[in-house]
């Protein structure tokens, strides 16, 4: 499906003011590609880095890397879509220190400075031959601030059907960022890339904990198709070229409110763009315990195979999503309530007498939206996709 209109993608990551990004074509997955599918994005001078990687025990060479080298003041951030390197052995470690030393060389900077990311095909050696020329050349573009005829947004992308991006002002900062992913998509760190950036002037340790903080509220609220990818990574960037921001003060408040709503867009749109889906899937709670517990009912639901189908076939089998909340563990299911869309299906644990093609018409919508209420004070929402034919046939198809 083609991605629906979310939050204005302006500003974009090229707008935050000290951050520099240029993307060209290595063709990293085979000789014959004409695609971008290498960036850089490099600070003009150190600058706070946070991130979180997948916690997929196979995790990639990259994700290793990046893991040991944030929180932490650093320059850069080198990515490659069309091959993983994960799964290659003593050589793909290898491979990736090559490509942080070719850009610090570039940048006048230790490899430690510059973070890797790559995402595609799991097993395959990187071809070097190809891709360090490649990284050689964006960090040669990033150095000298040149004007890319590639965006990164577009670079970084594998099966995706179109590029992700989200940006807000707010408090005299600009927030920017941009993601991929498309398959491969469950919470345990968000299964995908994304890059975000802010002005603002942040330690790196407070900049991590905004991020863990913000993801629990948006990229590990997303689920595609239930697989956790080897090589997640999200990255947040202050360039510091901004106002300082402390946490515990209003402009922290509005920084974490601004820097979650880019990120939320982001994960909208990666559910949206799932490998093969049609409807984007909004889960919503009022109630549980408190607002984590929430949240891991909410997933629960968009993650459920059989909540996805009945979407895709505009099905409103609303006893599947009981199902989905019992096997999480919800309490007080006696008293749940289930709408579909406007439709009521379930009042306080008892079935309604609803319209059924007044429901199935709800599930017929680009966005789907099911709202739940248990007792309770906590509040989760999450975001998913339909499940059809269509995903089983790209991810056969996948290498070949």
């Amino acid at each position: 499906m083609s991605c629906p209109p979310d939050y204005p993608a302006v500003p974009t990551l090229e707008d935050v003011p000290g951050l520099r990004t240029f993307s060209v074509c290595g063709a990293v997955k085979r000789p014959s590609d004409t695609r971008p599918d290498v960036s850089v994005l490099a600070t003009a001078k150190p600058a706070a880095f946070a991130s979180l990687t997948t916690t997929n025990t196979a995790a990639a060479a990259s994700c290793l890397w990046t893991r040991a080298r944030t929180p932490g003041m650093r320059r850069a951030v080198v990515v490659n879509s069309g091959n993983a390197n994960a799964a290659t052995g003593p050589q793909g470690v290898v491979d990736n220190a090559s490509m942080a030393g070719a850009v610090a060389e570039r940048l006048g900077c230790g490899p430690d400075d510059v973070l890797v990311c790559s995402t595609g095909v799991i097993g395959v050696p990187l071809p070097m031959h190809r891709l360090l020329p490649a990284v050689r050349d964006a960090a040669i573009g990033v150095a000298k601030n040149a004007l890319s005829a590639h965006r990164s947004a577009d670079a970084i992308l594998t099966t995706d059907t179109c590029a992700k991006e989200a940006g807000a002002r707010a408090g005299g900062l600009t927030v920017a960022g941009i993601a991929k992913g498309s398959g491969m998509i469950h919470p345990g760190m968000a299964t995908m890339l994304a890059y975000v950036a802010t002005d603002a002037a942040v330690a790196p340790d407070s900049l991590q904990a905004l991020l863990v903080e913000v993801a629990d509220q948006s990229f590990h609220q997303i689920s595609v198709d239930g697989d956790m990818s080897t090589n997640d990574t999200v990255v947040l960037i202050a360039t510091g070229e901004g106002p300082v921001v402390c946490p515990g003060s209003v402009a922290w408040t509005e920084l974490k409110r601004t820097v979650l709503g880019v990120c939320r867009s982001l994960a909208r749109q990666i559910a949206a763009d799932g490998e093969g889906a049609r409807t984007l899937l909004t889960v919503a709670l009022r109630g549980s315990d408190d607002d984590r517990t929430a949240r891991a009912l909410v997933r629960a639901v968009v993650s459920s195979s059989l909540v996805k189908a009945a979407v895709h076939g505009c099905d409103p089998n609303w006893g599947r999503i009981v199902s989905a909340l019992g096997q999480a563990g919800a309490r007080h299911l006696d008293q749940v309530s289930v709408s579909i869309g406007p439709v009521a299906v379930m009042i306080d644990g008892v079935p309604q007498d609803f319209d059924e093609a007044a429901a199935s018409a709800a599930l017929a919508q680009p966005e789907v939206r099911l709202s739940l209420t248990l007792p309770g004070s906590g509040r989760g929402v999450a975001w998913g996709c339909d499940l059809s034919a269509r995903y089983v046939s790209i991810n056969a198809d996948y290498r070949t």
